[in-house]
């Protein structure tokens, strides 16, 4: 449902807003290496994070990727959307131009119930309740 780069992105948030800091920064070959991600798609990720102010980098010598308090606050939702965009949301399951709740598709109404439930609960969701989960010890982000 979400692309690579979508799951990238939000695997490396998380990471980011668990362990680092603005005194404590994140480089982008300690994510890549603890992540296991691609380093040079990666780095094109990141600079659309911080281009769209999901977090913050800092170039040269000590510098590295953090969020600070306001970012941690970003639902999981603005994430796709720079990522993916939104449009999973409302284009039809059969890819038809004009499905629409007053001219559905056989698969609208089943489809709709799902991408709503998805909708709810990224909407619902932000990266601090992604970190409290791993911090409490009932979800992972690094594979082991």
């Amino acid at each position: 449902m979400l692309s690579k780069s979508c799951e990238y992105a939000i695997r490396s948030i998380v990471f980011i807003a668990q362990n680092g800091s603005m005194e404590k920064k994140i480089g982008i070959k300690t994510l890549a290496k603890e992540l296991d991600l691609p380093y040079p798609y990666l780095g094109k990720i990141l600079q659309n994070l911080t281009k769209n102010n999901i977090i913050q980098g800092v170039k040269g010598p000590g510098g590295g990727f953090f969020l600070n308090e306001e970012c941690k606050q970003t639902k999981i939702i603005r994430i796709i959307e720079v990522m993916d965009g939104l449009d999973f949301f409302t284009q039809c399951g059969l890819g038809l131009k004009n499905c629409s709740e007053e001219h559905p598709c056989p698969l609208h109404n089943d489809l709709k119930i799902y991408r709503d439930g998805l909708w709810e609960l990224f909407n619902a969701k932000t990266i601090k309740d992604l970190v409290r989960s791993i911090d409490s010890g009932s979800s992972f982000i690094i594979n082991l």
